[in-house]
């Protein structure tokens, strides 16, 4: 019914998120660590916009949210997964199951993107990223507090802010929140090139800029974190540096020491919300896909059949 072997394999006609170059392909969103140069990609309208500057050519073919799509063995309906634009779970049937593949998903607040729903199946198919203890993220609106204070705070030393965040996703996040404060965004020509991605299908993110070496008296530079190896950003200027990002809820995983300062804001599930997700979603059996081992072992404490795989390793089937 269900296998792990470079994708998700449900049935003969549905692959997953593959790792490696197909003729026909089902993504869940344009992340380049779930996305390849496959021949045609089926996805949201969203999902293909953003897929093009990295995949290249390739045939689109829109799959609409909250639509029942019906293949030769089973039914496929997309929700969204409140990670990106575009992020889609799939809710799939099939040999009389009901299987869900979240993708990377968040349920918590996320300002440019449709909140993530729980939905109960028979097989959970979940993205486990920040499946350990450590990442129980603030609320958004004290994470969202913490940035206005790096960037006020900047101002008052007289240093220029420089924000390190991922150009797909997080960065036209951070665009948005400042831009709510009225603070002006120079940003990396990668991040101002999703942005515009980002409007065409309707989400209105205000004002931002491409960086071109300025210096931003009254507001940030908006970098993706490579960035921060590449060579001095505003030589000669008196500056300091922010890392926004899930992995700076637990620093000693190491994702935070080359910056000033750190802050957890994440656009995937927390630890407490993948336990909620497992449980409410009444699964017989959990795989939990990436991330860390210990959140097998807490859902197995909860009385949950949970297994971690792979889509790397031996085949497993179910």
């Amino acid at each position: 019914m269900i296998r792990f072997d470079g994708g998700i394999h449900i049935g003969d006609e549905v692959i997953l998120d593959p790792t490696r170059k197909k003729p026909r392909a089902f993504i869940s969103h344009a992340h380049s660590d779930h996305l390849r140069r496959h021949r045609t990609i089926l996805a949201t309208a969203e999902t293909i916009s953003l897929a093009r500057p990295k995949a290249g050519e390739f045939e689109g073919i829109i799959l609409d949210t909250g639509k029942t799509y019906r293949l030769e063995s089973c039914r496929m309906r997309l929700e969204s997964a409140g990670h990106i634009l575009g992020s889609s779970q799939f809710i799939i049937d099939h040999s009389q199951k009901r299987i869900v593949y979240t993708g990377d998903f968040k349920l918590g607040h996320n300002p440019i993107c449709p909140p993530a729903e729980i939905h109960q199946c028979d097989i959970l198919v979940m993205d486990t990223t920040f499946g350990h203890p450590a990442f129980r993220f603030p609320d958004f609106g004290e994470v969202v507090g913490r940035l206005l204070e790096f960037v006020d705070g900047c101002r008052h030393k007289g240093a220029a802010p420089i924000i390190y965040a991922y150009s797909l996703g997080k960065a036209q996040e951070i665009i948005r929140i400042l831009n709510d404060d009225k603070i002006q965004v120079l940003a990396a020509a990668g991040i101002c090139e999703y942005a515009a991605i980002y409007e065409r299908h309707g989400v209105e993110l205000g004002d931002y800029h491409l960086f071109e070496g300025q210096y931003p008296e009254d507001g940030v530079v908006l970098m993706p974190p490579g960035a921060r190896f590449a060579g001095d950003i505003l030589p000669g200027y008196r500056k300091k540096s922010c890392l926004v990002s899930g992995w700076a809820a637990s620093p000693r995983f190491g994702f935070t020491k080359y910056y000033d300062q750190a802050i957890p804001l994440s656009d995937h599930a927390s630890f407490d919300d993948l336990l909620r997700y497992a449980e409410q979603s009444e699964a017989e059996t959990i795989y939990c896909l990436f991330g860390f081992a210990e959140i097998v072992e807490w859902l197995k404490r909860r009385g949950l059949n949970a297994m971690q795989v792979s889509l790397k390793a031996t085949p497993k089937v179910s």
